[in-house]
């Protein structure tokens, strides 16, 4: 299991503001394919570990912190690892870094496992058991004794 998975991003110009550097909600975006990479990374895949079989990762909590700009053609490269992971909830931490290694953004985004039909919150460990086995062996930041 990878604790932590790179994604590398080029910023574009069409996701810069007027100032030249990157708008903030990119950040989010990043974090999404960082976050499905992650999880593709750990053996799951999302659109038929989850999607396919009604359930959906939707997102409860997002933050981001912006550090230092980054501009059109600059590399970022987003780590992604696993905060927790519990059988209703799953949150991960993003940091991105430039190509010099300095920390640009950092930010953490947290997710209800919902029923695509009733939109309401399961269990994964009851929903979709294979799935949660593999999820509990994921490295994160938290003992895991509280899953």
């Amino acid at each position: 299991m990878k604790e932590v998975v790179i994604t590398e991003f080029e910023v574009r110009w069409g996701e810069c503001d007027p100032a030249g550097i990157i708008y903030h909600p990119h950040y989010i975006d990043w974090f999404s394919v960082a976050r499905m990479r992650f999880i593709k990374e750990n053996g799951i895949s999302y659109m038929e570990d989850f999607h396919d079989k009604g359930i959906v990762l939707v997102v409860i909590n997002v933050q981001c912190s912006c550090k230092k700009t980054l501009r059109a053609e600059d590399k970022a490269f987003v780590h992604a690892r696993l905060k927790f992971v519990t059988r209703t909830r799953m949150a991960l931490l993003y940091e991105v870094f430039n190509e010099a290694g300095e920390l640009c953004a950092s930010g953490m985004t947290e997710h209800a496992y919902v029923d695509m039909s009733t939109m309401k919150a399961v269990n994964i460990s009851k929903r979709n058991p294979e799935i949660w086995e593999v999820l509990k062996q994921l490295p994160t930041d938290e003992p895991s004794g509280q899953r």
